[in-house]
Parts: structure tokens; sequence; C-alpha cells
């Protein structure tokens, strides 16, 4: 694997993001399914202080002396999910960021954090690499302050946290209708996301492939972690120091690839607004291919002004209910409902933030 890397300090500078909703809640609220709870409330349930307001609070932007660094990385990779539908052969050059926690040494072992975009929409489609963690936007400044906060009030552990983008897109290579639907079958899925955009549902069932392929061996071999072999053996074998998190159809492919497809590999997971899966071939893979594979955490976070609130209250009642041996809410399961939190940055980075409290300490 080919690989480079530039080294940029993003400045915390531009418009800070607040926590806005961009629909009105209160029908959605009136239902106890649909029902929010305060931040005191979930530190009695979780034992941690999740934040569960719609605006960030002011301490979290506020500028510290300790602040971490941003480097990109370049690699050369397949693309599965077209290689998948193609039935050919596709590469490509792609980049990624990587936030190094103030005081970063190499003396030091460090956990790592995969976290992922979702659709284009709010992001740039050039490199949606860049939406958490990228120059020249004013997401990207907000994400990085508050991971200066974090590390900086000691909120967490020092780790490092990766930003790749799932979009594999090569000119030319673009699969037909047929070669979606052909691929639907071989899969054994009845999803109706393949009919209502077959694209953006295929990068979420092969992403998996390229984080344990090339990113996983990149990143961890290029710093200071727990890997010691890049193998995939060398990877199952320190899944207790990764966690991979994701909003939108990043939380579709949680589920979809990462925990269905390579939860040898990872022990924390984040999904952030929205599952769209399968319930029993989710219950089907945890139980018999990843039966030895237990997930020592799983943070799921959404608001009460979120689409996709229903779908994942759905999927989340199923897990709860009908895999309690694997899930136990309050134990290695969080649900964080934010009251009038949209489907939008403002909500997703409170969850990230969240999720970084609870990632390895368990």
């Amino acid at each position: 694997m080919n690989h480079s890397t530039s080294k940029l300090l993003l400045a915390c500078t531009g418009a800070l993001l607040l926590l806005t909703s961009c629909g009105n809640s209160s029908s959605a609220a009136s239902t106890s399914m649909f029902s929010s709870a305060s931040s005191q409330s979930y530190l009695d349930k979780y034992g941690y202080d999740f934040f569960a307001k719609d605006k960030v609070p002011n301490e979290w932007v506020a500028e510290v002396t300790n602040k971490g660094t941003v480097e990109t990385l370049t690699y050369s990779t397949h693309s599965y999910a077209l290689e998948a539908a193609l039935k050919e052969e596709v590469t490509l050059e792609k980049s990624l960021n990587v936030y190094l926690p103030y005081g970063y040494s190499q003396e030091k072992k460090y956990d790592v954090v995969y976290l992922l975009h979702g659709t284009e929409g709010e992001g740039d489609p050039e490199n949606m690499a860049n939406y958490w963690l990228g120059e020249g936007s004013n997401k990207a400044a907000t994400t990085l302050k508050v991971l200066d906060y974090m590390f900086h009030s000691n909120k967490c552990k020092d780790l490092i946290i990766v930003t790749p983008t799932y979009y594999s897109r090569v000119e030319g290579k673009v699969p037909t209708a047929e070669q979606y639907a052909a691929l639907k079958q071989e899969l054994g899925e009845t999803s109706s996301e393949w009919e209502k955009d077959p694209e953006q549902t295929l990068w979420t069932r092969f992403f998996g492939q390229e984080l344990v392929n090339d990113i996983i061996p990149l990143v961890e071999s290029e710093y200071s972690t727990h890997l010691v072999n890049d193998d995939h053996e060398g990877i199952v074998a320190t899944r207790d120091h990764r966690a991979y998190a994701g909003l939108s159809r990043g939380s579709m492919t949680s589920v979809n690839s990462i925990m269905m497809k390579h939860m040898d590999c990872f022990s924390y997971i984040g999904s952030f607004s929205g599952i769209w899966a399968d319930f029993e071939a989710f219950k089907k893979a945890m139980e018999t291919t990843w039966a030895n594979y237990p997930v020592k955490y799983w943070y799921n976070g959404n608001g009460t002004a979120d689409f996709s609130l229903e779908d994942h209250v759905t999927f989340k009642d199923n897990v709860l209910s009908k895999m309690s041996d694997r899930f136990v809410d309050g134990q290695n399961y969080a649900w964080v409902n934010i009251k009038g939190a949209a489907h939008a940055y403002g909500n997703w980075v409170v969850q990230m933030h969240n999720s970084l409290l609870v990632f390895f300490n368990k």
C-alpha cells in the first residue's frame, strides 16, 4: 500500500455552530416512543454525563491552551462497492484526516475512533473526509474545538480520531439499475433503500472492507497504537482498542457493514440518527458469526425532531427486547434522544461528545 502524510494544523476560527432543529418536534414529543430525558436522568441511568440539550455549551467551543493537530493521509484502495456491482477491479486514490490530541507521543499507545459522515448533502461532495475535520469548514472548526475541550478537560481518554469517507466514486464506473438489482439479490437483501437510492445504499454495505483492509493498517501503523501486526489477525487481536461511529448513512454503515460483517475488528460502536437495517439479519449475524465477539458498548443517539427517529426507535426496541443476552440498556447500551434536535450537525457533534465519554471505559 502506498501512502503519504501531509500535516496541517486546523485553525479553530470561523462561526461556531450551535445545535439547531429544522422541524417542529411537538407532535413527535407527544408520544412516549419519541420522548427525551434530561441530562441528569441520563447520568442517573448510565453513569455518564451525557449532554441532552439542543444547544452546544459555550465552554465546549472556548479557546484552550492545549490544542490537538490534524494530519492528512493519502492512500491507494479498491472501490470495493463498485467492484461488487460491476464485477471488475476498480482502484483509486483517497485521503482521510487524523486528529492527534495535544501532547501526542510515540512513547504512548493510543486507542482509535473511526468517525464517519453521512450523505453528502451537508458536506463537500469532493471530499467528505473533511466533514468532521478539514480545512475551510465551520463544522470541522467546531469539531476540533469540542475535541480540544474534551481532552483539555480530561472528559475522555487520550485517543486518535480518524475521519475517512465511504465514497469511492471513479469516473466512468457507474453501475446500471440492473447491476444494482442483481447485487441486491446476490446479498439476499429486501430493503427498499436499494430502490430509493441504490448508490448511497451501496457504500453503506461495503465500506467496512476498505476500513479493515486498507485504512486500519495504514493509520495504526503510521501512529502509536496498540496494533502490532497489521494483518487481519493482528487487527482482531486489538479490537478492544478500536471504535467506529457514524451519523445518518454513516450510522447505517455501523450496522449494515461494521457490526454485521466486521464485528471481530471493533469493540465499541456509535450510531447517530438512524439504522435502516434488517433486524433479523443483524440478529442472526451477531448470534452466529460474531457470537464470540462481545460489543463492549453501543452508544445510540437521535433527536425528537430528527426524521430518522422512528426507524432508530424501532430497531432499538427490537435489540433490547430480542437480544437481551447481548445488549442491556445501562450496561453496554445507551439511548440518548435529544429534545428538539434535528437531522443535522448540531445534533451529531453532541452525540460524538457523548460517545467519547464511554468509548474505551469498559
